[in-house]
C-alpha cells in the first residue's frame, strides 16, 4: 500500500504521508501484539503451561480496519485495491486456520457493509482528510462481500483437504514405523529357526489396517520352495494367515513378472480375467488388485497382492504401499540371513548333521520334557570302528567321504522326531524322545546295519551304546555318561555291536537337604 501511494499517488485518493502515518499506526499495534505474544510465550514455558493466543486473535480485526480505511477514499468495495482483501483472507486461512479465516471474512464483510449501508464513507473520508472518489451501491457491496466469502470458503476447503492428506501421510508413515518396530521385535525374540514366515503376518496386518484393503496375500521364497499366506475378510469371515506351499508357477505369470521387473506396480481389475489362476486361488473372487514386487537389491523375493475392491487407488497410497513392501523385503532377507547363520552355527559343516552345540541344547530340552511328562528318553552314541586306519591308509578325503556316508545312513534310518548329531571326530549321537530302551535298541541296530551295508569306499562298521532315562530322575550328564560307557563296552566286546546301559543314577549333592538330614542324625 505504501508503494502504491508513492508511485501512483492518486490511486488511493490519499497522499503518501497520510498512508505512511496510517501504516505506521497499524505496524505499531501489530508490533505490540507480537511483543506481547513473545512475553506470554516465555512466561508459559517457565510455568510449564500451554499459552493461549486470545490476544493474537483479538488483533485480527485490526487488519480489516486498516484495509477498509485505506480503500474507502478510492471507492470502498469498488476500489481497484479490493484484491488486497483476498490476499489477506487466503493468508490468514492458510496460516491461522479455517475458523480464523472465516472470522476475518466476517469482519471484512461487516465493515464494508457498515460503511455502505450506514453511509459512513463520507465521514471516514472527512476523518482522514480526503474526499471519497466513489460511493458504491448496496448491490455492488453485496457482490464484493460475497466474493470474500467465496474466497474464504474455497481456501478453507482446500486447506482442510490438504490437512487431511498430510494427516493421512503422517498416519501412514507412523504405521510404517510401527511395522518396522514390530518386525524388529519379532526378529529379536524369534528362535533360531527364524525365516520370513515369522514377519509375514506383521506385513499383512499392517497393509490391511493402514490402507483399508479388503484382503492381502504374500508369496515369498523360503527354504527352497514358494510359500504363501493371506489375510483379510471374506463373506464376513476372517482369513487365517496360515503359511501354505504354492507352485512355482505362482511367480511365473505376467502379473508377477511385471511387478518384479518395473518400478510401477501393476493393477488388474480381476485376477481371474487376467488369467492368473494361481494367484486367484489365493484371493478368490478378488477385484481391483494391486501387485507389488518384493525385492532386496537385485534379488526377487516374492510378491504382495492387495485387493482394493474399488477402481481408484491414489498415487500416494500406491507409493506408500511400495515403501511397506520394500521395507518388508529387506526384513525378509535379513530374517533368512539370520536364520541361515543360526542354522550354520548349529550344523556340522562336513556332514550336514547337528553339531555338538546343537546336540547339547536338544538334549537339555528333551531331558526337561522327560522330567515334566515322565516319557522315556534314550540316547545312543555311535563310533566308527578303526576310523584312524581309514585315514592312514586311504587319506583324509576318503575319511571325510566315509563320515558323510555314515551321516546319510543314520539320518535315513531314524524317526522324524529323532535328532542325529556329529558328536566328535568320528563319533555320532542320536537323541530318541519318547523311546524306551527296547525301541532305542531296535532303531540303533537298524542304523548299525545300514552303516555296515553302505556303499562307501571301504567296509565300515560302527559300535554303539544306548542309555535311557525317564521322569523326574532324568539327568542329561548322567545319560551321556551311561551311553558313553555302553559304547566303550561295545568296543571291548569286539566292536560292530550295540550295548544297552543300565538306568543311570543321579549324583547326590551333599550340600543339599539330604546332607542336612544326615548331619542332624
Amino acid at each position: 500500500m505504501l508503494a502504491t501511494a508513492y508511485f501512483v499517488p492518486r490511486a488511493l485518493g490519499m497522499r503518501w504521508g497520510e498512508v505512511a502515518e496510517m501504516s505506521a499506526g497499524y505496524l505499531a499495534v501489530s508490533f505490540a501484539g507480537w511483543s506481547f505474544d513473545l512475553l506470554a510465550d516465555r512466561r508459559a514455558r517457565l510455568r510449564g503451561t500451554r499459552r493461549r493466543v486470545l490476544f493474537q486473535l483479538a488483533l485480527l480485526p485490526a487488519d480489516s480496519i486498516y484495509l477498509v480505511l485505506l480503500t474507502v477514499p478510492s471507492g470502498g468495495a469498488q476500489s481497484d485495491f479490493i484484491w488486497i482483501f483476498t490476499v489477506q483472507l487466503i493468508s490468514v486461512t492458510l496460516l491461522a486456520g479455517r475458523r480464523t479465516g472465516l472470522r476475518v471474512a466476517l469482519w471484512d464483510s461487516a465493515l464494508l457493509l457498515a460503511v455502505t449501508f450506514l453511509r459512513l464513507g463520507g465521514s471516514v473520508a472527512q476523518l482522514l482528510g480526503v474526499q471519497q472518489a466513489y460511493t458504491p451501491s448496496a448491490g455492488e457491496v453485496v457482490v464484493r462481500t460475497s466474493s470474500f466469502w467465496a474466497v474464504a470458503l474455497c481456501t478453507a476447503w482446500f486447506s482442510a483437504l490438504s490437512e487431511r492428506e498430510l494427516r493421512r501421510q503422517k498416519d501412514q508413515l507412523d504405521a510404517l514405523s510401527a511395522m518396522a518396530r514390530s518386525m524388529e521385535e519379532v526378529m529379536e525374540t524369534a528362535d533360531e529357526g527364524l525365516d520370513a514366515s515369522a514377519v509375514v503376518p506383521v506385513l499383512l496386518a499392517s497393509v490391511l489396517e493402514t490402507f483399508g484393503f479388503k484382503r492381502a496375500a504374500v508369496i515369498w521364497k523360503g527354504k527352497g520352495k514358494l510359500l504363501a499366506a493371506r489375510a483379510g475378510s471374506e463373506a464376513g469371515k476372517a482369513l487365517s494367515t496360515e503359511v501354505v506351499q504354492v507352485g512355482e508357477s505362482a511367480l511365473a505369470g505376467s502379473l508377477a513378472k511385471r511387478a518384479l521387473a518395473g518400478p510401477e506396480p501393476p493393477r488388474v481389475r480381476s485376477l481371474a480375467r487376467a488369467g492368473e489362476t494361481d494367484l486367484e486361488a489365493l484371493l478368490p473372487g478378488s477385484t481391483y488388485v494391486l501387485a507389488v514386487g518384493l525385492s532386496a537389491g537385485k534379488e526377487s523375493l516374492g510378491l504382495l497382492l492387495a485387493e482394493a475392491g474399488a477402481p481408484r487407488i491414489s498415487r500416494r497410497s500406491i507409493d506408500m504401499v511400495c515403501r511397506f513392501a520394500a521395507h518388508a523385503a529387506l526384513t525378509f532377507a535379513n530374517a533368512d540371513l539370520k536364520g541361515e547363520v543360526a542354522r550354520m552355527a548349529d550344523t556340522d559343516g562336513l556332514t550336514g548333521l547337528a553339531n555338538r552345540r546343537s546336540l547339547t541344547k536338544s538334549l537339555a530340552r528333551e531331558v526337561a520334557r522327560s522330567q515334566r511328562t515322565g516319557e522315556p528318553l534314550s540316547l545312543a552314541v555311535l563310533d566308527i570302528d578303526h576310523f584312524k586306519r581309514i585315514n592312514d591308509t586311504l587319506g583324509h578325503l576318503a575319511g571325510d567321504e566315509v563320515l558323510r556316508e555314515v551321516a546319510r545312513a543314520m539320518a535315513s534310518h531314524v524317526r522324524d522326531v529323532d535328532i542325529v548329531a556329529r558328536y566328535g571326530g568320528e563319533e555320532f549321537a542320536v537323541v530318541l524322545p519318547n523311546c524306551p530302551s527296547e525301541g532305542a535298541l531296535l532303531v540303533v541296530e537298524r542304523v548299525r546295519a545300514a552303516i555296515s551295508s553302505s556303499t562307501s569306499l571301504t567296509k565300515v562298521t560302527a559300535s554303539a551304546g544306548v542309555a535311557t532315562v525317564a521322569g523326574e530322575g532324568s539327568d542329561g550328564e548322567a545319560l551321556m555318561a551311561a551311553a558313553d560307557a555302553a559304547l566303550y563296552e561295545s568296543k571291548r566286546s569286539g566292536r560292530d555291536r550295540v550295548t544297552v546301559a543300565p538306568a543311570p543314577r543321579r549324583s547326590v549333592n551333599l550340600a543339599g537337604s539330604h546332607a542336612d538330614q544326615l548331619l542332624s542324625l
